[in-house]
């Protein structure tokens, strides 16, 4: 085992940090903490992590890449390793290095070390020696942020990793002009893959993947999140039943959701649920990042349950290409970005009925823990007579009632007129942080 880590030690330094395309996810390292990143599959850790460390080489947090143990345990000669094996990790990484080299700042990376028992007092022992920083990867149904904050005690600051945001949408497909100077060419090239987003989605391999293989590459995404994520990862009994159901949200993407149609739903198809197991497979599907919820806005708990919650799939195109919707469902779509954006800021995001007609804002946007201060009502196109009507009803009694927020209309079309309510192209909205 020392000479397979040796290798595997060495390799790394040999090789170089490999090619990647720049995040903007900021990960945070907290002094005497190990830094986690988690997300969702297929979301592009892995290479998050190598941005980490030629920032940190860049930075001079690091003065070479031989201060750097890295160790992928995906590797089926590391995923043999034992508890016991762990402790040679350190002591072999240290027999590299010079004596001076020893005595400065040291990063250790370790991606999916989770499938070692035990792994969980070896990063904290490495913790303790004030010089070096430990950082792990891995997904979320093993890196669950209650679940390692038991594990290490308290000792671990979390950075959470979703799919691609739009300027990384762009980034990813050799777009860099800056938001604040774009020709008009550049515009019409960014609208181009706005539609190119909402057609494949967030996910890093779709950016280069064709069209006549997204479906199929996002279809074996899905499988892969039931099978390692729900049926094995928390051993679930019946794992037809599960499948049928996480299809079911992808189904109701940018849609009412409640606990209580679904199980009648599904026992309508055969599978005989308890009210509890639905409840406990929403809520593993949103610890997996599988999906994101928003409930009603209230400060009441009780208004909160009762009424329904609005979900969201983590890629709008994986939920499209499962479902086997014949037509494109663009404005469920575009919605979903917009609540991905949102969330990726670190808002907190609900939704509202208004008047006696319960007219739904489809978003109401706080800072945790504070009032809210803007509402948005997102659309394909408000020219229509009918459409504007219709979003601005609600838009309008909202406002009447809570003058201190900011409401505003995002449509995929570009605004032709002015209205009561300032509309917003998507495009700008998910460039502009200030469109908000």
């Amino acid at each position: 085992m020392d000479s397979l880590l040796k290798e595997r030690i060495l390799d790394f330094h040999q090789s170089g940090i490999p090619a990647y395309t720049r995040r903007d996810a900021t990960v945070a390292h907290v002094k005497d903490m190990v830094t986690t990143i988690v997300g969702g599959r297929k979301t592009g850790k892995t290479y998050l992590t190598y941005q980490v460390i030629d920032d940190l080489l860049k930075s001079g947090g690091l003065e070479s890449l031989r201060r750097v143990c890295y160790l992928h345990f995906d590797d089926e000669a590391l995923a043999a390793m034992r508890q016991e094996d762990l402790a040679g990790i350190d002591r072999v990484f240290l027999s590299l290095l010079e004596k001076e080299e020893r005595e400065g700042a040291l990063l250790f990376v370790f991606d999916e070390i989770h499938r070692v028992q035990g792994w969980e007092n070896f990063v904290l022992r490495l913790k303790k020696r004030p010089n070096w920083l430990v950082m792990v990867t891995g997904s979320t149904v093993d890196l669950e942020e209650d679940k390692v904050a038991r594990q290490l005690r308290g000792k671990t600051f979390t950075n959470r990793l979703h799919p691609l945001s739009f300027k990384e949408f762009l980034r990813f497909n050799g777009f860099n002009s800056s938001p604040d100077r774009m020709s008009s060419a550049d515009r019409a090239a960014a609208r181009g893959l706005l539609d190119l987003y909402l057609e494949k989605g967030g996910y890093p391999a779709a950016t280069v993947v064709d069209r006549q293989i997204l479906r199929q590459l996002l279809q074996n995404y899905f499988n892969s999140i039931v099978a390692s994520d729900f049926i094995l990862g928390r051993d679930i009994q019946s794992p037809g039943a599960c499948k049928a159901y996480l299809r079911d949200l992808l189904q109701k993407n940018a849609c009412p959701y409640t606990h209580k149609k679904e199980l009648n739903n599904l026992r309508s198809m055969g599978f005989p649920l308890a009210p509890k197991t639905v409840s406990e497979w929403f809520t593993w599907a949103e610890e997996s990042y599988f999906l994101g919820s928003a409930g009603i806005q209230s400060p009441s708990p009780k208004r909160v349950a009762k009424n329904y919650r609005k979900i969201y799939c983590c890629d709008w195109a994986m939920a499209n290409s499962v479902t086997g919707w014949s037509e494109k469902r663009i404005s469920r779509s575009l919605e979903a970005v917009v609540y991905w954006h949102l969330v990726r800021q670190g808002f907190s995001v609900s939704y509202d009925l208004a008047g006696t007609e319960k007219a739904e804002i489809d978003f109401v946007v706080s800072r945790h823990g504070e009032r809210p201060f803007a509402a948005i009502q997102v659309c394909m196109d408000i020219a229509d007579d009918v459409v504007e009507g219709r979003e601005l009803k609600g838009l309008a009694w909202y406002a009447k009632r809570n003058p201190d927020v900011a409401c505003r209309v995002i449509t995929l079309a570009e605004p032709r007129r002015k209205l009561a309510v300032p509309v917003v192209s998507a495009l700008d909205f998910l460039l502009d942080h200030d469109k908000l």
